[in-house]
């Protein structure tokens, strides 16, 4: 037992012994109260006992000190032993005025919240705010070596070189490049689904120092080895507190060795082992050696070592693997052991979507890297002078096949290269590669000259060597610079290979065994793509229906290769989709053919015309008929390489849908189009207005974005800015409401919440709803879950802004007339400064005021879609009569008031039937909500009892699915489905369809089944 360990024991006994005694001998309140402020100590003060940070913990130590002196200040006993002191002979001479001091017997309670504030403040600046997290062994129990400080830093400045010179070397844009924050969304956390937390990876694994492993998601060129890169640089900076080293280590440079064991790929630890030492031994010197040597393996043991594994999907075994292939599963369960070999180990791996690690690879959370939004775009290519709004206008609008890529940050930044020098828009993604390139080189000419090559001849050999790379079913996208020069045997190839990584296109190695690669693997894609434009012949077009490595680089090589090829690829795609997108077994090879279009030809619509209204009509087909919610979206994205006389009708039917997910893929659509019809234009509208207040105030800026930048969008994108405006003045007002009336607006935000409630449980819950798709499935009864779901929030903030605005204008008309109201109001409209009078304007401008609440935008459209009636006279004639009926009602009514009032037996029986009637309403309203509770119960306790497996089957999902009662078991169980992070096997049943119409908990399920196809991007 160490010091501290026996310190704290010694004051836990201490306090129990205080504890009991102010029991027994006061009273036992007393006592559990000194308990409480015991534990709040020790959990304040157990920074304290940690083995690092020792100037934290004196600043600590000295504030807790004076904060227990100031409280314990405050008592009548020191007062008391006070004269005892002075009395003392070495004190006789102190000075009166130090004599008089006297404590104060109870000190003031704003006094002790202050001191426990600043104690807390202090505290929590002081907190550990490492990445990584401390190490819970002090490191000299592991290693007693004096010099192991030293020769740890020493190691770690190896690391901490090895980053910059990669850093140095894959900085492709010196002039536009800044460190890459990557914003990741936690999609997984600890067998649950976790809330959508968007945030910095470095914050993301700071916040969770319990996760052993995480998994980093991201496209190709979304800064996943950047932000990783930087993570690493961080880390080390934080070994001397944390005693834990980061491994920052590019899987790409691995060459694993297999065995063949019962039919199956397998991997081993002691590969992955040999290559990490080897890996480190390279990037440093003999003392490097010495060190991994001697003290790797025990560093690794003691879970002193946070691994962070970039590229999985680029190691070579897995670039030509199917999805389902065994050996991404190996690999995954290797790399997962390798992490986990200690409990305090802990590990980042990074991969693409696709050929993701499965479920082997025991991630405790997912961070996915989220594409740039519109916004981000915006931002980051605004920095270069040349990019103005008409070209933004033109990328965003009309430049469809650049948006997509524009969301990489890669491509991004080449894009603002090109716009810098050219000052319009490429024709193509393969110019932005060629001007990069070209200028790259050209600032190498004088190397260039001293070696005696031309820039054509650079290009060609590299157009070889990445053919060579790419081609070898062996190397993946690295290669040994050894195995590169034997291969083609020429001095030439090495002196292009020198200056490919002086110009920073491709990046070199050091060590005894260096390694080739592209500094990124579009720059491999772009001369894979020249290889293809010189020999057609050697064209991979079976990679486009499996998603194989070369899909990339044909995209690129259908955009610039000549019509009658362009015709053959776009051909060949259409004919798989109609062969196997009604195929549930093969409907992959069809989807993945249909987004090739979608990404390929988005600038060559012409190779489209032959089967276009084919297409357009299949696109709406699975849109209107909506037997898959999955398929209508990914359908619903192929509007973009239609023509506008096809795509509009299109995108009219999915924006007046049910289906949010098909509304909002429908939305972001129409940006495109360059004109808008009335009535798709009204849908968006409608759209807009419809989005719930705190999603739309979220994400405010993107929509505001994305609707400014098209003309068609002019009309949606004012109503837009109008709905902001309006909401950002009944924000501000009901913000000074607050302070100046607080009573209006609890009583107003009160009645409002009952208000909704009551129309929500008595009316929805519990009642049966048939689904909007017909397809057999049997009604299921609305949840008691709707007090969590945007439209009851979206019914109260409505309800809250009337009854407020109602309050405000009944109370500002009778204030006229009562003076008790007019002290009401006296806050709000200065009463006191006009001799007493409550003038009729106050009342108006109370009135006004509270009309600033209001939905105006809404209430407006409601206006201008009623004022074509005011010359309808059949119109007139109906409100009328019916204005006519209801008022004869009403009369009539007072009128039998007035009649049963003065007999007494009658007012019994009207006071007996009122009574009879609200009971009767109690009685239906808890029969629903005691219905939907005893669904939801039901589901709950089933939900429990399940135990899911590493694979269920979709049969099963399906059972179990269509087994609750309720939406709310339904939706549980997707969130089930989601935090356990399965890996589902089978198909459907022929019964079970994701269609549309079915509600939310279908939507949900189809999203997670997207996700599980790998489909979403």
């Amino acid at each position: 037992m160490s010091g501290s360990q026996k310190f704290v024991l010694l004051l836990l006994v201490l306090a129990l012994c205080f504890v009991v005694g102010t029991g027994l001998y006061s009273s036992w309140f007393n006592a559990a109260s000194v308990g409480v402020f015991i534990c709040l100590m020790l959990y304040f003060t157990r920074p304290l006992l940690m083995p690092a940070g020792y100037g934290a913990n004196k600043i600590r130590t000295l504030v807790l000190v004076l904060g227990l002196g100031i409280i314990g200040s405050g008592s009548s006993a020191l007062n008391t032993l006070l004269p005892t002191i002075w009395s003392l002979p070495v004190l006789q001479n102190a000075p009166a005025w130090l004599k008089n001091i006297q404590f104060i017997s109870q000190p003031s309670p704003w006094i002790l919240t202050a001191v426990v504030i600043i104690v807390g403040i202090v505290f929590f600046c002081l907190r550990d705010k490492s990445v990584g997290g401390g190490h819970p062994t002090p490191l000299k129990e592991d290693f007693p070596e004096e010099s192991f400080p030293r020769k740890l830093e020493a190691f770690c400045n190896v690391l901490r070189r090895d980053l910059t010179t990669v850093d140095q070397d894959t900085n492709w844009s010196p002039e536009y490049y800044t460190e890459l924050q990557a914003e990741v969304e936690i999609r997984k956390t600890k067998g649950s689904a976790a809330r959508k937390k968007i945030m910095g990876l470095q914050d993301a694994i700071r916040k969770d120092r319990k996760s052993q492993s995480f998994l980093v998601l991201g496209v190709p060129g979304s800064g996943k080895s950047v932000a990783l890169r930087k993570l690493a640089k961080d880390m080390l900076d934080e070994v001397k507190k944390t005693n834990r080293v980061p491994i920052y280590v590019n899987l790409r440079e691995w060459v694993p060795i297999s065995t063949i064991i019962g039919g199956r790929t397998e991997f081993s630890v002691e590969d992955l082992e040999s290559f990490v030492i080897k890996n480190l031994i390279r990037r440093g010197d003999v003392f490097t050696k010495d060190f991994v040597d001697a003290y790797f393996r025990k560093l690794w043991r003691s879970g002193r070592l946070f691994f962070i594994f970039d590229s999985f999907d680029e190691i070579s075994e897995l670039l030509d693997a199917n999805e389902d292939s065994d050996v991404i599963n190996s690999l995954s369960d290797v790399i997962s052991r390798f992490i986990a070999s200690h409990p305090a180990s802990r590990g980042v791996l990074s991969s693409r979507v696709f050929r993701q690690p499965t479920r082997a690879f025991l991630a405790e959370k997912v961070l996915e890297i989220r594409p740039l939004s519109e916004a981000g775009i915006s931002e980051a290519l605004s920095r270069y002078p040349q990019f103005t709004g008409q070209v933004r206008s033109e990328l965003f609008s009309h430049r469809q096949d650049l948006m997509p890529l524009a969301r990489n940050p890669f491509i991004m930044a080449l894009l603002g290269e090109w716009i810098a020098v050219n000052e319009q828009l490429p024709a193509n993604q393969a110019e932005i590669y060629k001007n990069y390139i070209g200028r790259r080189l050209a600032l190498c000419r004088t190397r260039l000259d001293k070696v005696g090559i031309t820039i054509q001849e650079v290009v060609d050999v590299s157009i070889e060597i990445a053919w060579f790379v790419f081609h070898s079913p062996t190397y993946g996208l690295e290669a040994p610079v050894k195995v590169i020069s034997d291969h083609f045997k020429s001095d030439k190839v090495d002196a292009v290979l020198e200056v490919l990584s002086y110009a920073r296109i491709a990046r070199v190695t050091t060590g005894d065994e260096k390694s080739f690669a592209y500094v990124h693997r579009r720059f491999l894609e772009y001369f894979v793509t020249t290889r293809f434009l010189q020999t057609p012949e050697v064209v991979p077009d079976d990679h486009i229906p499996t998603d194989s490595r070369g899909r990339d680089a044909l995209v690129l090589y259908a955009q610039l290769c000549s019509e009658n090829e362009a015709q053959r690829l776009a051909n060949l795609c259409w004919r798989e989709i109609q062969q196997h997108f009604a195929n549930s077994h093969t409907r992959i090879r069809a989807i993945h053919c249909l987004r090739f279009l979608i990404d390929a030809f988005g600038s060559r619509r012409d190779v489209i015309l032959p089967f276009e209204a084919a297409l357009s009509d299949f696109v709406m087909e699975h849109v209107k008929t909506g037997d898959s919610i999955i398929l209508a979206k990914i359908c619903l994205e192929a509007t973009g390489i239609l023509s506008e006389s096809r795509a509009a009708p299109i995108l009219a039917v999915a924006i007046v849908g049910p289906d949010g997910w098909l509304r909002e893929t429908a939305f972001r659509a129409c940006r495109h189009l360059p004109k808008m019809e009335a009535g798709l234009e009204e849908g968006i509208k409608k759209y807009v207005l419809g989005i719930p207040d705190v999603h739309f105030w979220g994400s405010r800026k993107n929509i505001l974005l994305s609707l400014s930048l098209s003309d068609a969008l002019s009309g949606v994108y004012r109503v837009a800015r109008l709905r902001l405006w309006n909401m950002k003045v009944s924000m501000i007002y009901s913000a000074l409401l607050t302070v100046v009336m607080p009573f209006i607006v609890a009583f107003g935000a009160a009645y409002a919440a009952a208000g909704s409630a009551s129309l929500f449980f008595v009316l929805k819950t519990g009642k049966k709803e048939k689904p909007e798709n017909n397809q057999g499935e049997k009604p299921i009864r609305r949840p008691l879950t709707s007090l969590v779901e945007p439209g009851f929030f979206t019914c109260t903030v409505v309800m809250f802004r009337v009854l407020c605005c109602l309050i405000l204008a009944l109370m500002s008309i009778i204030g006229l007339f009562s003076a008790e109201m007019v002290h009401v109001i006296t806050p709000f409209a200065a009463y006191g400064e006009f001799s007493g009078a409550y003038h009729w304007w106050v009342a108006v401008l109370v009135v006004v005021s509270g009309l600033l609440l209001l939905d105006w935008v809404s209430i407006s459209r409601f206006v201008r879609s009623k004022i074509k009636d005011l010359f309808n006279l059949r119109k007139w004639l109906s409100n009328l009569s019916i204005l006519t009926v209801s008022a004869l009602m009403v009369w009539g009514m007072f009128l039998w008031i007035d009649y049963v009032t003065k007999r007494p037996l009658a007012t019994k029986v009207f006071v007996s039937i009122i009574l009879l009637t609200c009971a009767g309403f109690a009685v239906v309203a808890a029969v629903r909500v005691i219905v939907a509770l005893k669904d939801c119960f039901h589901d709950w306790r089933m939900l429990r009892s399940i135990t899911l497996f590493t694979t269920p089957t979709r049969a099963e999902i399906a059972r179990v699915f269509s087994t609750c009662l309720s939406n709310y078991g339904r939706l549980q169980y997707v969130h089930k489905l989601e935090g356990a992070g399965i890996s589902p096997s089978g198909e459907w049943p022929a019964e079970f369809k994701l269609a549309v119409g079915l509600g939310e908990a279908y939507t949900a399920l189809a999203r997670l089944e997207e996700r599980w196809l790998n489909l979403d991007r």
